[in-house]
């Protein structure tokens, strides 16, 4: 305090040159950063710095108090971004960071150099990426001597082996230099040091039943909070409260956890730090799923999961998943316990957090065993145990075995599991169709299930099923491919009339759906007469055999599916109007990818884990490549998104990066050809460019009643465009449409009378106009 009051005071000296002045205020932040008061030290820049998202004013400033406002400026984004967690202020942090260290580089101040490095290595581990943090800060610790610098790069150091999984070499880190830290003279970096040290002994103590290390455990946090009191630190006191309260949780102690919870979150409210508030929540979220408050518990960790996601703190927000996943298991909710593990998994591993990832494939197996099938449980040990095979976290280490021992256990003993199909997502969108959908099922009414191909109909239809309550098994019939007869043996299960060995194949299928739910794809392309035979299935549960005149009850639930608009074949009168209200009484439209791209990283993450456990590959798959999938046109939706997964990992070799000119290439080229493994093979320029107007075409009339004029207008094209473009270019299309032809103007009418007379009329000289 004494020495920000001297700072200030000399700030006001007039004669001070303005890169003095400079240094000054670099010096004032530094002292207010490091006891936490991240704004204030934002602040002391004064108009050097308006916050993030702005650059540094460094006109007028000479090179050494340059690369100091670059250095602080960089440090000070990489704390408020954690803090507030603002997107892309890590990325943004370590460009500045990077900047500072070449600028001291070139003035051979290699000590300030060594400083941007370790700050830039903070960042690295705020985004889970241990690795890089690692190299930086060894190298940091290698090139200095005896110090708080040093001191501060062994304490990170710590830290980031505490987060990947090695918490006995962080203790030897810390104890090792035990030294060093007692002979610093700041109060901050004594308070981090017990801190960091009380964590690690907290941990080992719970996973090696040391009662010894946890007892020590407390003292540290009393030590931490002594020097962080000193310091006036307050954010620091704040996480000694949340490790505190994280201490109790692990030794058993609910009830005493909440204090100092409830605590450390009203210390960090009124910092207005919502990262840390996050973090606290996702502490208290465990507490009440500890408690069998499970409801509360996952209401708690969606918040902390909400705000974690603005962020770029991978690692935390993939812990965070992962005990939202839990609560929702807990709760009942598999399918979407699955999908945010798998999330979790897929978070942690793009961030280079392999522990993280580890521990999220352990959950699925403790918390969804009873939904999965023995070789998925199979399947989730192998990706568990890739991932923190080299743990030395004991507690981990048990986990392992644990789910070792249950999987062996599923295969020694099959069971009948009700397994609900997964339909990966991360959207809102998706979360409330699949509570619709739960709403249904029970009902046993018919449904009908609309969206565009490949959004993933039939998944959502088992999961129907699933959720229904019916003993009866699943049997889906794809009405495009069979003729009426083939499909009245599949439907009814006909005992009368002749039929191929393939007929009584379906037969025997649609026996089996009795009881259960039949699934018709496509239905859409069912002809009128079978319409009629399937209205009376609907409406009666009756159907009449082949050659016969008596009916018979079935007892089947229908789930129906289509990727055509039945409202407008109703008015075109390709489909009965009383089938299609019977099976739009409940009608489920699943949205495209487009619409809702956040899943497609998700749904991305899914089938990489999964294809590459079946190639046997593993791939390097980099963040960019992956948001870069969000960009992409995928008219085939997750169907199309599994093939360009499957293709990178097809052709590149175990341990290579996938490649994005390849995916992004293949995914922009809509040719519905013979699916190339060359991208580039066969490509023809201008089909191209016509194949995907066509597209945006299509789209455009889908959504518009195929209607030419709402088609313009979403196309952004004039009428008289549009209708040019269908009759030269896209004749199928306008075949398509099935509508009556416009009224035409008398300027058109007359120039058809010309044409019809063979006279030549120049397409300038005829105005259409709009009628």
């Amino acid at each position: 305090m004494r020495l920000q009051t001297e700072l200030l005071r000399r700030l006001d000296d007039s004669a001070l040159s303005l890169s003095e002045r400079a240094q000054l205020r670099c010096a004032l932040a530094k002292e207010l950063e490091d006891g936490g008061s991240y704004e204030a030290a934002r602040g002391a820049l004064g108009a050097l710095w308006q916050g993030i998202g702005s650059r540094p004013l460094l006109d007028g400033l000479e090179a050494p108090a340059a690369a100091e406002v670059l250095l602080r400026v960089g440090t000070l984004t990489g704390w408020i971004g954690s803090a507030r967690q603002i997107p892309g202020a890590q990325e943004a942090a370590k460009d500045l960071l990077s900047e500072a260290a070449d600028r001291f580089l070139s003035l051979d101040r290699l000590e300030k150099v060594i400083e941007c490095r370790v700050e830039l290595a903070y960042c690295y581990w705020r985004e889970g990426a241990i690795d890089e943090a690692r190299l930086l800060l060894q190298e940091a610790i290698d090139h200095l001597e005896d110090g708080d610098l040093r001191a501060l790069a062994i304490l990170r150091r710590a830290i980031v082996e505490t987060t990947a999984g090695r918490p006995h070499d962080a203790l030897r880190l810390l104890t090792g230099a035990a030294a060093l830290f007692e002979a610093s003279a700041g109060h901050a970096l004594k308070g981090k040091f017990h801190n960091e040290l009380a964590t690690i002994l907290e941990n080992l103590g719970a996973a090696e039943n040391r009662a010894d290390f946890t007892d020590q455990a407390f003292v540290e946090y009393t030590a931490a909070s002594y020097h962080f009191e000193q310091a006036g630190h307050l954010r620091y006191r704040a996480y000694v409260e949340n490790n505190l309260g994280f201490l109790y949780y692990k030794t058993g102690r609910y009830s005493e956890a909440n204090g100092p919870l409830s605590s450390a979150r009203r210390l960090f409210e009124s910092l207005k730090d919502a990262g840390s508030v996050a973090q606290v929540d996702e502490t208290r979220a465990r507490v009440l799923l500890a408690q069998g408050r499970y409801a509360e518990a996952e209401r708690v960790v969606r918040g902390a999961v909400s705000t974690l996601e603005k962020g770029g703190e991978a690692a935390l927000l993939a812990e965070a998943l992962t005990t939202r996943g839990a609560a929702l298991a807990r709760l009942g909710r598999a399918q979407e316990a699955r999908a945010m593990l798998e999330r979790a998994i897929h978070v942690a591993e793009v961030a280079g957090a392999q522990e993280g990832a580890g521990r999220a494939a352990l959950t699925i197996i403790e918390e969804l065993a009873e939904h999965l099938a023995p070789a998925e449980l199979s399947d989730a040990f192998e990706r568990a145990d890739r991932r923190v095979a080299s743990t030395q976290h004991a507690e981990t280490k048990a986990r392992l075995l644990a789910c070792a021992r249950r999987v062996i256990a599923a295969h020694r003993s099959p069971r009948s599991v009700q397994q609900a199909p997964i339909f990966v997502h991360a959207s809102d969108k998706i979360s409330t169709l699949l509570k619709m959908a739960e709403r249904v099922a029970p009902t046993g009414r018919a449904a009908l299930i609309t969206g565009e191909t490949g959004t993933g109909k039939e998944v959502l239809a088992r999961f129907i099923h699933q959720r229904s309550g019916r003993t009866g098994r699943f049997v889906a019939v794809n009405c495009a491919a069979l003729n009426e007869q083939l499909i009245e043996s599949q439907l009814f299960g006909h005992r009368k009339g002749s039929f191929t060995d393939a007929q009584a194949d379906y037969m025997g299928a649609a026996l089996e759906a009795m009881g259960g739910t039949l699934f018709l794809d496509e239905i859409g392309e069912l002809t009128l007469a079978m319409q009629a035979k399937l209205l009376r299935l609907v409406e009666y549960g009756e159907v009449r055999a082949v050659g016969g005149t008596e009916t018979e009850r079935v007892d089947v639930r229908i789930v129906a599916a289509t990727n055509r608009n039945l409202r407008l074949m109703v008015a075109q009168g390709k489909f009965r109007e009383d089938l299609y209200y019977r099976l739009a009484t409940f009608n489920l439209e699943i949205p495209p990818l487009r619409e809702r791209p956040e899943d497609i990283t998700a749904l991305a993450a899914h089938f990489i884990s999964t294809l590459e456990a079946s190639y046997r590959k593993r791939l390097i798959w980099p963040r960019q490549t992956l948001e870069r999938l969000k960009c992409l046109p995928l008219p085939g939706n997750a169907r199309e998104l599994r093939a360009l997964v499957e293709r990178a990992i097809v052709t590149a070799e175990d341990g290579e990066e996938a490649q994005l000119e390849g995916i992004a290439q293949q995914a922009i080229r809509v040719t519905a050809g013979d699916d190339p493994v060359e991208p580039w093979q066969d490509c023809d320029f201008m089909a191209e460019v016509q194949r995907f107007e066509a597209e945006l075409i299509r789209r455009a009339l889908a959504a518009s009643g195929n209607q030419v004029s709402g088609a313009a207008r979403r196309l952004n094209l004039s009428h008289q465009t549009l209708s040019y473009v269908l009759n030269h270019r896209h004749r199928a299309l306008r075949d398509e449409l099935g509508s009556r032809p416009r009224l035409k103007s008398i300027v058109q009418r007359k120039a058809d009378k010309l044409k019809d007379q063979s006279v030549v009329v120049s397409e300038r000289s005829v105005r259409f106009s709009r009628v």
